[in-house]
């Protein structure tokens, strides 16, 4: 490379690296870095994901997180910053995919186009963004990436290098399973390179199976132990493939499968004579990837594409390559993926501190060991008395009549008084039983109720509850003795004389004992 190029690429890297850190610490949360980081935490709170709590993914991302979780809430306690600090470790498996590019990039062509498609990928906006996140999906990509280095490293024996590319599948398999996609995809790449350029693989299938089965039976085996093989074969295989169920579109995908394979096949064939084996090997796979996942998937997002997106990178960045001028080009490129990353990443404005501050509200209005009910782990150090997460497919599978919306009924069995706001993403009957039976606290709720102005109200969560107005503990008659103070009142109807005569609430204790109160809403103290 010129000393040009040299500058070029290393300012562009700088700047990358700078959007990073920028982005790290001002992108807005995704509802799944919430829900992970509880599941990585219910494990340090002596739980066993599926048995105990739901989740409907692969459990190694989550037991690689706890101990990082734990170790840090040992050092610093429970804190409601916890979701910036646990994006520092997703820089590990960002690092892997960026070296990954550049080792295939160094094999597929040279260091020019090799360093030119980690700087591509790195400020490409898909990537760029959902790699800054706490999910499954960015370990699961560095395993794949990792993968496919040991699929090129040609230097070491066949059995070997079939093991360890086995062995790390199945590592991949254990965060997701649509690492079955990436199995698929790599064995029919091969069979179609093996008939269309006559060449032949290096074989030793068995050595890739042996080194597969090793960590998911490993898993297997704890989970049988556990008591928890049913919840886990339920959550991950039974749950998810129930989304099927309540989707009506599916068929089009499969109609329209044979179809997209068959172009990709002609296509493989008019291109058979490509030089490279491994360019072309690479080309079919994100082909073969593709048409799969868009045909058979249930569930597509463009977090599914990652394993595809580092190739992608170095085909861009060896095309800029053959450009007139390949600098102009590779700049121009550049610069319209930073300009996109700038507006999908919100300007980078701060989007964090909704969070940040629901968390502060949830530390004080809640301690350990209390039950909470929000929608999918957004309040991290809590368990949920409802078993599910509250996501789309939850809702969706709750409107088929596939689950049943026990919220109410666990709430008041669990004697859960803290709940997440009012929204949307509430089932009909949960959502009904919250508003009426909570009172807003801000970010959060509490058990509690407007007191009518005939003096009635009612009392669905057993337990300690005080009768407020603006001022404080309001004066007057409850249930026919003189209120004087908190008083442990049962589920049913209840009623209270108000001696001021303004507006006055029933509000859970502990609450107010806390610093909380519907008169005085703390939605932006942190």
């Amino acid at each position: 490379m010129s000393r040009r190029e040299k500058l070029t690429l290393a300012g562009f890297a700088t700047l990358a690296l700078v959007l990073r850190a920028l982005a790290l610490f001002r992108y807005r949360f995704d509802a799944d870095e919430q829900h992970h980081l509880h599941v990585a935490w219910g494990w340090t709170d002596g739980m066993v994901q599926y048995r105990d709590y739901f989740d409907n993914h692969a459990p190694l991302f989550h037991l690689l997180m706890a101990p990082i979780l734990g170790g840090f809430t040992a050092i610093f306690g429970e804190r409601a910053d916890i979701l910036l600090w646990m994006r520092l470790p997703m820089l590990v498996p960002f690092a892997v995919v960026l070296w990954a590019t550049w080792v295939i990039g160094k094999k597929l062509y040279d260091e020019r186009i090799a360093a030119g498609a980690m700087i591509l990928l790195a400020l490409f906006p898909p990537f760029f963004l959902k790699s800054l996140e706490v999910r499954t999906d960015n370990l699961w990509t560095a395993l794949w990436m990792l993968a496919l280095v040991v699929l090129l490293n040609e230097r070491w024996s066949p059995p070997r290098r079939m093991f360890l590319l086995g062995l790390i599948l199945g590592c991949a398999f254990a965060v997701s399973l649509k690492t079955s996609l990436l199995v698929i995809t790599i064995m029919v790449s091969a069979l179609i390179v093996r008939f269309f350029k006559k060449e032949r693989g290096a074989g030793r299938l068995q050595y890739a199976i042996a080194g597969f089965v090793i960590v998911p039976a490993i898993l297997i085996l704890y989970f049988v132990s556990a008591g928890a093989w049913d919840q886990l074969v339920y959550c991950t295989l039974t749950f998810n493939g129930n989304v099927a169920l309540t989707r009506k579109h599916l068929w089009v995908g499969r109609a329209i499968f044979p179809f997209a394979f068959a172009g990709l096949l002609w296509l493989a064939w008019r291109f058979r004579a490509t030089e490279n084996t491994w360019r072309y090997f690479f080309a079919v796979a994100m082909g073969v990837f593709t048409v799969t996942l868009i045909g058979f998937w249930i569930l597509i997002s463009p977090r599914d594409f990652l394993p595809l997106m580092p190739i992608g990178a170095i085909f861009v960045a060896a095309m800029a390559a053959r450009a007139r001028n390949p600098l102009r080009t590779f700049a121009a490129i550049a610069a319209v993926l930073i300009a996109s990353i700038w507006y999908y990443g919100d300007r980078f404005e701060n989007n964090t501190d909704w969070h940040t501050t629901m968390m502060d509200q949830a530390l004080r209005l809640s301690h350990p060991g209390e039950m909470v009910m929000d929608l999918k782990g957004e309040l991290i150090y809590r368990h949920r008395p409802f078993y599910y997460a509250f996501e789309s497919i939850t809702r969706a599978q709750i409107a088929h009549g596939l689950i049943r919306d026990t919220m109410p009924e666990d709430v008041v069995r669990t004697r859960t008084y803290v709940a997440q706001a009012d929204g949307p993403m509430w089932p009909p009957r949960g959502r009904a039983f919250l508003s009426e039976n909570f009172v807003n606290l801000g970010r959060l709720r509490a058990a509690g109720q407007w007191i009518a102005e005939d003096g009635s109200f009612t009392i669905a969560v057993p337990g300690e509850y005080v009768i407020l107005n603006e001022n404080g503990e309001a004066t007057g008659v409850l249930d026919l003795t003189p209120y004087r103070g908190a008083r442990a009142l049962e589920s049913g109807r209840h009623r209270f004389i108000n001696a001021g005569k303004k507006q006055v609430v029933a509000l859970w204790a502990p609450a107010f004992r806390r610093g909380h109160s519907p008169f005085h809403l703390r939605d932006l103290d942190f």
